[in-house]
């Protein structure tokens, strides 16, 4: 699992631009995005369980095929370290959509809100856009903040596991089964060689601010018993970063701003 790249929004707040791509992973907070609906989210199927663990010459595959069937769930992942970071969201992918809302606190706004909805993005930056959602094509290169999302529709929906068919140099159990909200989970000691995994995976790393790639990176996921990751946790360069996934097939529902909550007065 590796997080997809940050992008740098003019007011100085960093977002995880491939929430959508976590389909095997995230970390630890209640909270979701508020969104507002009144239909329910449909449990998505799951893969048949699996009995055997885990191992170098199947991981790969079965995190795969699990990661393709959790296409709607809630996350939050935390950042420590050098880089430090919060953030909870949800993601809706079922039938082809691309559709995810993230939360993110902010010291001077309180909090930004993103929504990617049916193509069209909501900036929530409360008092920047007058408690209300900023509407932006990320498209138009005109604009410098919906510039900032350029490319964000292609890192939804994208496998994390894309570039490391041949990178998985360990799999190894850790300890005995464990409960994780309510759900039994098996912990997994992943080990990366970096050497083996694509050049576009490899640029994708980089361009999350590495100077340059370690030897290995290890990652310990925490997977249930169809195979879907419910929490992963890998450091780099000094930061942990930590991603927790939670209600998987029944996550929030994610819509558009009602019309009376949507702006298009640019906030600067």
């Amino acid at each position: 699992m590796r997080t997809s790249r940050l992008l740098a929004l003019p007011v100085g707040v960093v977002l995880v631009a491939g929430l959508a791509a976590c389909g095997g992973g995230s970390t630890t907070a209640e909270s979701t995005p508020t969104t507002e609906t009144s239909a329910s989210a449909t449990p998505t199927p799951t893969p048949t369980p699996t009995v055997d663990g885990l191992t170098v010459e199947n991981a790969f595959a079965r995190l795969s095929a699990a990661e393709s069937v959790a296409t709607s769930y809630d996350v939050t992942l935390s950042m420590t370290g050098p880089e430090t970071m919060e953030m909870t969201g949800s993601a809706d992918l079922a039938d082809g959509k691309q559709n995810v809302a993230m939360v993110l606190p902010d010291p001077d706004l309180g909090s930004i809100e993103v929504r990617f909805v049916d193509g069209v993005l909501y900036l929530g930056m409360g008092e920047l856009t007058g408690g209300k959602f900023l509407q932006l094509d990320p498209n138009d290169a005109s604009n410098p903040l919906a510039a900032g999302f350029a490319g964000f529709a292609d890192s939804i929906g994208g496998s994390e596991l894309a570039g490391m068919e041949q990178a998985f140099t360990s799999v190894t159990p850790v300890g005995e089964p464990e409960q994780l909200d309510g759900v039994e989970v098996q912990a997994y000691e992943i080990v990366v060689d970096t050497a083996k995994i694509s050049p576009e995976a490899g640029q994708e790393l980089l361009a999350e601010g590495l100077a340059q790639l370690p030897p290995t990176i290890t990652y310990t996921y925490w997977v249930d018993a169809q195979d879907v990751p419910r929490k992963v946790v890998y450091e780099l360069m000094g930061t942990t970063t930590t991603m927790l996934m939670r209600n998987v097939g029944a996550g929030a529902p994610v819509v558009a701003p009602t019309p009376d909550q949507i702006t298009t007065e640019m906030p600067f």
